[in-house]
């Protein structure tokens, strides 16, 4: 059974296709260059897949041109859109030996107006036993036929689910739509670096679309709440951090969390972010991804390694050591060897890098933690008016990228100068350039020194300055720099 979508042949005519099929009229060409597209179908276009090969073998556009020419001839389009694509069509096929102007026009004129109907050509037979088997049930079993529309007519009590499936194919739209636009990028970019970044952009603003979900019910939400809590076994577990009195506050690092440390240079940032890595991979078996921008994986290796064996750093640098100290470190670097830590080292990344490679290291190997080191480093749009607006936009996305994975992400950062010049506390006003900072993180902890006493006894404060689901609070430190480990000495008490 051949089935004809209605296109170019309208009313009671009959079509062309099947004229031809009957032996009624020969089976014609308008041109030698489409006789290998559509031998098939007796020299009349069918198919959607058709256009695009008329489109690429005989007018000469790309496979991506094709498919947006495709797409073009059944969409609405400006005037001087379809007139670019009419010319660029016509001029094309002209290059072909033996073309004619009026051959060019009437080819133009059958393909725009099939485009709009015609089926792909995967989907014809689907289609054909559908339309037999309804044909033959209208003719031969009236009754039964009406009863079969009645109960497939659409009802609210399956509102739910045809949601979901316009959602999952809105989707899925947007996805190739993206995919037809990195196509474009692809052939229309000099630089391949360009494009692979912008292509990331894209790929990141579709994963992204799926975080804004609907209105939900408090009902449904206390029942998701209860089973979380069934299956945690307790109300708030998250990655220890390796400081008792700071876990006993949070409950641990929570899933979807950005949590900033922020710090003048000198205090133990990157220290306070290895130490919770460390303890995490090590003692809890936690997948870690660690983003170093400032350091090298050798740096990073060597302060780990230092932490662990419990030796002077610069000591290891310089290569004085005992035969002790040799036994200590290879013990270290052991169990940093069996540790699930992932480093990347680029004094370049994006947050698309970012996202890009913990998507990847959670398909293949799980992801637990994703520390950056630091905010300020990475690179945002080149396009953006301020730093304090590109600023805003990176800490939107790792908190985006949070939610995604669905893993706690932690972010070290600079605070401003003024610190120093007031000579107090810091407050969550003095992150380093944008106040969107502290309004995207979960939770904030500032390390500051209060006097020269806290310098000469080597006690970091920490300030847990804001905690969006708990209580804050003020921690006291010993920050051993040599070892670059922190020891948690308890929670600070007023006065002290």
């Amino acid at each position: 059974m051949a089935i004809i979508r209605p296109g170019p042949i309208q009313g009671n005519a009959v079509h062309p296709f099947l004229r031809r099929k009957q032996g009624l009229e020969p089976v014609t060409y308008l041109h030698p260059s489409l006789e290998p597209v559509l031998r098939d179908s007796m020299g009349v276009i069918l198919y959607q897949e058709q256009v695009m090969r008329i489109a690429i073998e005989v007018a000469g556009f790309s496979p991506a041109e094709s498919d947006g020419f495709r797409r073009a001839m059944g969409t609405w389009r400006s005037n001087r859109e379809m007139e670019k694509l009419h010319q660029k069509f016509h001029d094309g096929c002209l290059r072909q030996p033996g073309m004619t102007e009026e051959i060019a026009e009437e080819l133009f004129r059958q393909v725009s107006a099939f485009a709009s109907f015609g089926f792909a050509k995967s989907h014809a037979a689907a289609f054909a036993r559908t339309a037999y088997e309804s044909s033959f049930l209208k003719l031969f079993y009236p009754a039964q036929f009406l009863v079969g529309l009645m109960q497939n007519v659409p009802t609210v009590a399956h509102a739910s689910s045809y949601a979901a499936i316009v959602e999952r194919t809105a989707l899925l739209r947007r996805l190739i739509g993206v995919a037809n636009e990195i196509a474009r990028l692809a052939l229309t970019r000099e630089e391949a670096a360009a494009a692979v970044s912008d292509a990331q952009e894209l790929l990141f603003a579709v994963s992204e679309s799926t975080l804004h979900r609907d209105i939900v019910p408090l009902e449904t939400a206390l029942r998701r709440y209860a089973e979380q809590i069934d299956e945690r076994g307790d109300l708030r577990v998250g990655i220890k951090s390796g400081l008792d009195s700071l876990d006993a506050k949070t409950g641990g690092l929570q899933p979807s969390d950005l949590i900033l440390i922020a710090g003048r240079p000198g205090l133990g940032k990157t220290s306070l972010a290895l130490n919770i890595v460390e303890h995490a991979a090590i003692v809890e078996r936690k997948t870690c991804a660690l983003f170093s921008m400032e350091m090298s994986e050798m740096q990073v290796v060597q302060r780990l390694v230092s932490m662990l064996a419990e030796i002077d750093g610069n000591r290891m640098r310089r290569g004085r050591l005992s035969t002790q100290e040799f036994v200590a470190i290879s013990a270290a670097s052991s169990q940093l060897q069996q540790a699930p830590i992932f480093v990347e080292e680029s004094s370049r990344l994006t947050v698309t890098d970012i996202l890009a490679k913990s998507r990847r290291l959670q398909a293949e190997r799980g992801l637990d933690l994703v520390v950056i080191d630091y905010l300020q480093l990475i690179e945002g749009a080149e396009d953006e008016e301020s730093r304090v607006l590109e600023v805003a936009r990176i800490s939107r996305a790792l908190k985006a990228i949070a939610r995604e994975l669905e893993v706690p992400v932690i972010a070290i950062s600079q605070l401003s100068r003024q610190i120093e010049q007031r000579g107090t506390e810091p407050m969550l006003s003095d992150l380093r350039e944008s106040g969107a900072l502290e309004a995207d993180a979960d939770l904030v902890m500032f390390l500051w020194q209060k006097d020269r006493k806290d310098r000469e006894e080597s006690v970091v404060r920490l300030k847990l300055a804001k905690h969006r689901n708990g209580p804050t609070g003020d921690f006291d430190l010993h920050f051993q720099s040599d070892l670059t480990r922190f020891r948690d000495l308890g929670e600070t008490h007023e006065g002290v």
